[in-house]
């Protein structure tokens, strides 16, 4: 072994690494760098001195020669001729290192082996402790086992005894270094000297052949001149005369007679069946086999038993030479007529059908190696087998570990081993297809081998493998609901004969179609349009799928959620969408949503909503979802659950998410929160109630909201009676008992209002600013029908702002207002207490019979003038618009507050009216009473302004006192007499309504407190007069009077307060220094009254005490 020369032990090169794993630092010349030297001398040897060889090792990274530049430093200061040599170098200690591992491993063995080898008999029969036992054995078997063991002692000592050599001769591995470089420049100059040395003598023995003999001047002359040389040889040929055309033509026409003769009657069943397409023309025949040759033979005999002999050979393939070469021709022609001579026209068939084979598939390799250089380059890997081809297509699709996909074009015999031989069989091309390294078997690929093209061949493979990968990943996206449902539309494209145009294209969203495609040369996907989300998905699918077909699935869908996402990120911010986190956990999420139809969820919120409605949209291959989510986050559990879930219906096809689409959305979900909160206060009242799904104009035509039908008599009732065995309102006989509630719109108010308490903590700062800024208002159409429209006849197109009334239909509308999540049922409930008080007073003035006309009517107000006389039959009135007093019935949520206007009779019983209508009767009463008590608060108040003189000269009083509507009472008080001027005479009347067989009528008559209550007195002789007076107005009934409702009733009180203050004049006169305390009080009294009659401020008077009456 030469020094400084180390070999591996099995003798076999290790794969050489690049020079960039070279670490340049650590070795120089086989000697360690003297920074890891740690200061030793440059010739000393360490443990990491390197030894050059022939073999390749760890150190094989320096196998490539290094010529530094001039400027840089040379090892061991070497001129630029002398290259150092690196090649080979290994460790010292890695060489000792597997030497020791290689010894122990061997010795570990030998022990084995030595331990299966038989033991001596003395040891087998226990005798070893025997005093013979201490002989040395000299038994075979023992012998053997010492050589074995002797021969691998001195095998290993002469290993070792060489790596002692290489150790010592290692500390001079600096001078071998630099002798090995020397000897290499000797070599290379030596060999360069005998390279010069052969060429030149190929150069002088090609000169041979290039040197121009002399002339031949004598012999050209004789030549020239005398046309003869006589010193030429002669060897007296005869020649044959020339043959004519004629003779030509005929010498062809009986050659192509024999061929036909002889293919046609001797040879006929000799011919094979692929020779059977066949032309005899100029004197051959031409066997054409389509695809693959045609070959010309022709006959040199008339003996039919003689052999057809080979005159030209053709291609019938391209791309093919349209010649043959000679060497070409001259192999074939030697060839064939081999053949045909042995085995004749079936020999000479094979023979010509494996020689077309074979260069077929040499031109198959041809043009595989020059794609593979081209336009292929890196994408195949072709090798050359026997008689046959591999082509690895998709080289770099996968990492080295992963799946391969390959052809194999060989030559199949055309035999089965099940069958007898069959003469139209022949051997033919044959592909094999091996995809993921599986061989594809049920794929039939064509093989055009008469028009030769690897490319196509290629394009065509791999055009069945697309396609394989594209119709996989369709058919898996097809079988899921939302293609199913055709909610998203899917289209495959396959073109097998040309890969690049084989496509998949999936909808994403409304009109924004994502195409997947295969790249034929390296497998490579590509997703269009390109941008960040399909350029993600491209890199997932290449780089990072090991299954495409499976992560195929999952990427398009991945690609279609985050598009979708974006998408309604985008749009949805111009018009106040935005996206919000979970407020639940998916585990809640599962239990309304099935796991298998659960996929990215998006959470979606609208300015203006509360705080615990949201949109969830659920993206998966089962179909899209689009639900309607209430949160409480005020569940006993402490954890957020969903207490309201709805499913949004949206049109079947993939929603256009633009402007448009939000906008409908929005009115669409607060529509839906409308209705749900409706229906669940409707549910917690216990308020029956119907839906139904009518057409409604206000929402799109794909969405569609209920409209509820509500019991009107169940609003009516008092708010605070829920229980059904609770007594309801009365009955409403003015309508029928539902009311339609119908969704029509919504707004944005002028006036924003702030969100709630629990909102604004559940929000972020700029949320809570947007939401007070977005607040939504719904609008709810309200439609009663009433059962008489002619009851409503008053009524005349918009009674209030948002309340209007249809006399040709009968049909009151309401238009609703109320905030996002709050119902309408109060707002609603209101309206109609309204109106019912509305159709109340209405229905009341229309049925009466007085002189009373509606001026105005509006929701909340019905004003109305009156007077004291009987409608007439005509429907005028009966006095001018001047002599009707006005009264105005406000209709107050809680009550009706009826107001009467300065200067009217009747505000002294304004409180009694008050009560009235807002009492079990309301308004039926009401016009009555207005109209009938008028003329006797008329004639009361003219009473109280004739005894105002007289209180104040003491000679009487008058106290009126109203009892109820249909009850007044008098009292009148005189002075006493002179005899006793501190006793008072009174009398007291009363003024009732009374009913009759023909109607009512006023009755007037005296009521004295006691038991006598029509004394024997001044006062009956007074009355007396008036009851049976001449030509009056009211009818006598002996003791007292009766008189109509009209105006005659304030004569009659007129003429009986005159005849009462006959007698007061007449009274005899009272001293005012001794005036009673009683007539100041009477006094003040009835100025009080006065001033309430004619609606002016009480006069205050010093140092009298005012006494107001019960």
């Amino acid at each position: 072994m030469m020094p400084g020369v180390v070999m591996m032990e099995n003798g076999v090169r290790a794969p050489l690494p690049t020079n960039h794993d070279r670490d340049h630092s650590q070795f120089v010349n086989g000697n360690a760098s003297p920074e890891r030297q740690n200061g030793a001398p440059p010739g000393g040897g360490t443990a990491n001195t390197m030894a050059n060889g022939n073999g390749n090792g760890d150190g094989a990274n320096t196998a490539q020669l290094q010529r530094p530049g001039p400027n840089a430093s040379r090892m061991n200061d070497l001129p630029d001729e002398i290259q150092h040599i690196a090649q080979g170098f290994i460790p010292l200690g890695t060489l000792l290192s597997r030497l020791a591992q290689k010894t122990h491993n061997q010795l570990a063995d030998e022990i084995i082996a030595l331990a299966k080898m038989p033991a001596p008999a003395s040891a087998v029969n226990g005798n070893s402790t025997h005093v013979g036992a201490m002989i040395d054995d000299t038994s075979s078997d023992n012998l053997g086992k010492k050589a074995r063991l002797l021969n691998f002692v001195q095998e290993k000592h002469a290993e070792w005894v060489k790596a002692a050599v290489i150790t010592k001769w290692s500390r001079n591995a600096a001078s071998v270094s630099k002798l090995i470089d020397l000897m290499f420049l000797i070599n290379m100059q030596r060999a360069k000297y005998e390279e010069i040395t052969v060429e030149m003598a190929k150069f002088k023995g090609s000169l041979t052949f290039a040197r121009l003999p002399n002339p031949d001047l004598h012999t050209a002359l004789h030549v020239l001149s005398g046309g003869n040389a006589p010193w030429m040889p002669d060897l007296n040929y005869i020649e044959p005369p020339p043959m004519t055309h004629k003779e030509q033509l005929q010498w062809y026409e009986n050659l192509n007679t024999l061929l036909s003769l002889r293919l046609n009657l001797e040879d006929y069943d000799n011919i094979p069946y692929h020779f059977r397409n066949y032309t005899i023309s100029s004197g051959r025949v031409t066997f054409k086999v389509t695809g693959e040759f045609e070959v010309d033979l022709t006959i040199a005999d008339e003996d039919f038993d003689k052999q057809f002999w080979f005159i030209d050979f053709r291609f019938d393939f391209t791309p093919a030479p349209a010649e043959l070469s000679e060497p070409l021709r001259m192999f074939l022609e030697g060839r064939v007529n081999d053949v045909l001579e042995k085995d004749g026209l079936s020999g000479c068939y094979k023979f010509l059908h494996e020689f077309v084979l074979t260069h077929k598939i040499t031109e198959f390799v041809r043009q595989a190696f020059e794609l593979s250089k081209s336009r292929w380059v890196d994408t195949l890997k072709v090798e050359r087998l026997n008689r046959a081809m591999s082509i690895q297509y998709w080289v770099g699709r996968y990492p080295p570990e992963g799946p391969k996909s390959w052809i194999i074009l060989g030559i199949h015999s055309g035999k089965r081993a099940d069958a007898s031989e069959d003469p139209t069989s022949t051997s033919h091309l044959t592909l094999r297809w091996f995809r993921d390294n599986k061989e594809v078997k049920d794929v039939e690929i064509p093989l055009n081998d008469a028009d030769i093209s690897t490319e196509d061949l290629l394009n065509r493979v791999i055009g069945k493998h697309v396609g394989y990968i594209l119709s996989s990943i369709y058919s898996k996206l097809k079988d899921h609901g939302r293609f199913i449902k055709r909610e998203s539309g899917i289209a495959l494209d396959v073109q097998t004969d040309d890969p690049t145009q084989s496509s998949l294209m999936m909808q994403l969203a409304h009109n924004y179609y994502a195409t997947v495609g295969i790249s034929h040369r390296t497998g490579l996907f590509s997703i269009k349009p390109q941008s960040n989300v399909t350029w993600k998905g491209e890199q997932r699918l290449n780089w990072q799928s090991k299954d495409p077909i499976q992560d195929g699935v999952a990427c398009l869908e991945g690609i279609r959620c985050h598009y979708v996402v974006d998408e309604i990120i985008r749009r949805g911010k111009t018009t106040g969408w935005f996206a919000s986190r979970g407020p639940v956990k998916m585990d809640v999420v599962r239990e309304v949503i099935p796991s298998r139809e659960l996929g990215q969820l998006m959470w979606l919120k609208r300015r203006g909503w509360t705080d615990g409605w949201y949109l969830m949209v659920n993206l998966s291959l089962s179909g899209d979802k689009w639900c309607l989510v209430e949160i409480n986050k005020k569940h006993p559990s402490g954890e957020a659950r969903i207490s309201s879930y709805t499913q949004l219906p949206l049109s079947s096809y993939a929603p256009n998410v633009e402007d448009k689409f939000f906008s409908n959305l929005t009115v669409f979900t607060v529509a839906m929160i409308s209705h749900i909160t409706d229906m669940r206060t409707l549910h917690q009242r216990r308020i029956k109630h119907t839906t139904y799904d009518g057409i409604n104009n206000s929402l799109p035509a794909n969405m569609k909201i209920p409209a509820i039908f509500i019991r009107l008599s169940d609003i009516l009732r008092p708010r605070q009676s829920h229980e059904p065995h609770e007594p309801q309102r009365r009955a409403t006989s003015w309508a029928f008992d539902f009311v339609q509630v119908m969704f029509k719109g919504i707004r944005k108010p002028s006036t924003r209002p702030g969100i709630s308490d629990s909102a604004k903590g559940a929000s972020s700062g700029a949320e809570k600013a947007s939401l007070q800024k977005e607040s939504l208002h719904t609008f709810l159409d309200a439609r009663l029908k009433v059962s008489d429209p002619s009851r409503f006849g008053l009524l005349k197109g918009h009674v209030e702002r948002d309340v209007a009334f249809s006399r040709h239909l009968g049909v009151f509308a309401l238009r609703l207002e109320a905030g996002v999540g709050s119902t309408v049922l109060d707002v609603l409930a209101h309206r109609l207490q309204a109106i019912d008080k509305l159709a109340d007073c209405i229905d009341a003035i229309r049925r009466s019979d007085r002189d009373i006309q509606c001026e105005e009517i509006t929701l909340t107000k019905i004003v109305v003038t009156y007077t004291d006389r009987l409608k007439r039959s005509d429907g005028t009135t009966a006095q001018s618009r001047s002599d009707r007093w006005k009264a105005t019935l406000e209709l107050d949520p809680n009550g009706i507050n009826l107001l009467l206007e300065k200067g009217n009779p009747q505000l002294r019983a304004l409180d009694l009216f008050r009560n009235l209508a807002n009492s079990d009767l309301r308004c039926s009463k009401l016009p009555f009473f207005l109209s009938s008590t008028l003329p006797i608060q008329r004639a009361l108040n003219s009473v109280e302004d004739a005894w105002e003189d007289l209180a104040m000269n003491n000679q009487g009083r008058v106290e009126v006192f109203a009892a109820h509507l249909d009850w007044f009472n008098i009292h009148y008080y005189l002075p006493g007499s002179n005899r006793n001027p501190q006793a008072q005479r009174r009398l007291t009347l009363q003024i009732r309504l009374r009913e009759r067989d023909d109607g009512v009528e006023w009755h007037l008559s005296r009521e004295e407190p006691g038991t006598v209550k029509k004394p024997d007195d001044e006062f009956k002789a007074a009355l007396e007069k008036v009851w049976n007076a001449e030509n009056k107005v009211w009818r006598s009934l002996v003791d007292s009077a009766a008189s109509k409702t009209d105006h005659h009733v304030g004569d009659l009180i007129r003429a009986v307060d005159e005849a009462i203050r006959r007698l007061a004049m007449q009274s005899p006169t009272v001293f005012k220094q001794n005036q009673p305390r009683g007539p100041v009080q009477n006094k003040a009294q009835a100025m009080y009254h006065k001033a309430m009659a004619t609606n002016k401020a009480r006069p205050q008077q010093t140092g009298h005490v005012v006494i107001l009456d019960d």
